[in-house]
C-alpha cells in the first residue's frame, strides 16, 4: 500500500465581495481567495516559528487585550497589537514572516476576481464573486492532490467569516458528490471534477488557533494589494512558491481571463 503525503489548505479571503457601482456599493474592485497547502512536518514547523516571531515582536499584546495572532493587515497599518511598534520593526517582523514562508516551501493557490470585469461580461448571470473564488481555488488545490499520486487534502478557513455560512457549507457537502468546476454555455454552472482528494468538508476555525490560517491571511492580502494597488515587493517574493506542473505555473488566477 502507498503511504499517503497529507496536505492542509489553509484558506483566507481579501476585499469585499459585494458589486462595485452601479450594480452595488462596494469601493474595491478586486476579490481575493488565497491560501497556502502545508504538509504535517512544515505545519508543525509553521507553528513553532510564528509563535517564536510573535512573542519575540508583540509579546504584551495579551496584556493589552489582544489575541496573539499574525494579522498582516494590521502588521503593516500598526494597528492593534502592532501599535507599539514604529515601522522598522514591523518591516523587521515582516522581513521574517516572508523567510518563513520561503523556508517551510509550503504550495500557494490564489483566485483574485476582478469584479468590474465580471459583471461587465457576464451581467445578470455574474457568479457570486466569494462562491466562484473558493470553488475555483479548492479545484485547483484538488488537481494538484492528484498530480502528486499519493496526496490527500484538508480544507481549513478562518471561521470569522464562514461561520453563519450555511449555504456555502451545504454547497461543498454537495460539491463531493456532483463536481466543483464551473464551466458551460451562456455561464450556466455545470459540476464536474469530485473532490475525491480532499477529507470530509471544509473545517472552519478561529484564525488565533491556527497559524496556518494566519499566514495564509499573509499571503491573501498581499495578493490583493498586488492586484487592488500594484504593491507587488511582497507579492514577487512569494513566486517560488505558487501551484505549478514542471514549466506552468497555475497560480495565482485571475478571472475573468
Amino acid at each position: 500500500m502507498v503511504d499517503l503525503v497529507s496536505y492542509t489548505l489553509y484558506l483566507d479571503s481579501s476585499g469585499d465581495p459585494g458589486w462595485c457601482s452601479p450594480h452595488g456599493k462596494s469601493k474595491v474592485r478586486h476579490y481575493v481567495v488565497a491560501g497556502l497547502a502545508l504538509t504535517a512536518s512544515a505545519n508543525l514547523q509553521a507553528d513553532s516559528e510564528v509563535n517564536r516571531i510573535l512573542r519575540k515582536y508583540i509579546r504584551m499584546a495579551v496584556w493589552q487585550g489582544y489575541k496573539l495572532e499574525l494579522c498582516y493587515h494590521h502588521l503593516i497599518r500598526g494597528k492593534n497589537q502592532y501599535k507599539g511598534l514604529d515601522h522598522p520593526k514591523r518591516l523587521e517582523m515582516a522581513n521574517e514572516v516572508f523567510d518563513l514562508l520561503l523556508e517551510i516551501k509550503p504550495v500557494l493557490f490564489a483566485t483574485a476576481v476582478d469584479k468590474i470585469r465580471m459583471k461587465q461580461r457576464y451581467g445578470v448571470h455574474a457568479y457570486n464573486p466569494k462562491i466562484y473564488a473558493m470553488q475555483a481555488t479548492i479545484h485547483r488545490f484538488a488537481m494538484f492532490l492528484k498530480r502528486q499520486t499519493d496526496g490527500i487534502g484538508n480544507v481549513m478557513m478562518d471561521s470569522e467569516e464562514y461561520r453563519k455560512d450555511h449555504k456555502l457549507q451545504e454547497m461543498i457537502r454537495e460539491f463531493k458528490t456532483t463536481g466543483i468546476i464551473i464551466r458551460g454555455s451562456a455561464y450556466q454552472p455545470r459540476y464536474i471534477e469530485k473532490l475525491d482528494r480532499i477529507l470530509n468538508t471544509i473545517s472552519f476555525l478561529d484564525s488565533d488557533l491556527s497559524t496556518g490560517i494566519q499566514l495564509a491571511d499573509v499571503c491573501c492580502r498581499t495578493v490583493w494589494q498586488h492586484f487592488e494597488h500594484g504593491k507587488s515587493n511582497r507579492f514577487n517574493q512569494l513566486a517560488p512558491l505558487w501551484n505549478r506542473d514542471k514549466n506552468r505555473i497555475y497560480e495565482p488566477s485571475l478571472v475573468p481571463k
